[in-house]
């Protein structure tokens, strides 16, 4: 099995992602920033990406992965002028195995919330 990352020119994610071999593929719904209250997190779009990455992580863990297994992911925000943050935190919390992604700007999102990502990961057999 293997999961192939390759780099774009114009950013920081991979235009591809090719994964091949035994594996299982896992399909995380559309997460929010939310805190241990159920309530999405305060402190503006960095706080909100990383909880929101914190809840894939567990969600994956649980399925016996991790996000370093994330090959795609989509992401929505309410204000792409925020993008920046978020950029910052997914190269943190990814370093180099950044997944092939889009980020869409969207009227509203539920609760209230900044952003949403969802996750596709393949986790090697």
């Amino acid at each position: 099995m293997s999961i192939e990352r390759r780099p774009s020119d114009l950013g920081s994610f991979s235009e591809a992602v090719v994964a091949s071999g035994p594996g299982r593929w896992i399909y995380v719904s559309g997460m929010v920033g939310f805190g241990d209250d159920g309530r999405v997190v305060t402190g503006g779009m960095a706080a909100e990406t990383a909880a929101a990455f914190d809840a894939i992580e567990r969600i994956l863990e649980r399925a016996g992965g991790g996000l370093e297994h994330v090959v795609r992911m989509g992401v929505f925000m309410t204000d792409l002028g925020d993008y920046a943050d978020f950029s910052r935190v997914r190269a943190e919390r990814f370093g180099e195995r950044l997944p092939a992604s889009t980020a869409v700007q969207v009227a509203d999102l539920l609760l209230g919330a900044r952003i949403e990502i969802d996750a596709v990961a393949f986790v090697p057999e």
